[in-house]
């Protein structure tokens, strides 16, 4: 079973990871179930850290289709 994670390791992993280029500009990231499945942690865990990177622009929410790593 995976160690549950803190919204702010899950943002400074999800940041590592688009920076490595696992996520791509214009791509979408996994669901917020996916994710919360993948660090064992909460889905508002997820959201708290997925917030936080919506709010420094390197990712963007799109009403009903996702969320997508900024172009």
């Amino acid at each position: 079973m995976p160690i549950p994670h803190t919204a702010r390791e899950i943002e400074d992993d999800l940041l590592r990871r688009i920076g490595a280029g696992e996520f791509r500009p214009g791509e979408r990231l996994p669901t917020y179930d996916e994710l919360a499945a993948e660090y064992g942690s909460a889905r508002r865990t997820v959201a708290r850290a997925v917030d936080a990177l919506k709010a420094r622009g390197i990712v963007v929410g799109v009403q009903g289709s996702g969320t997508y790593v900024a172009e």
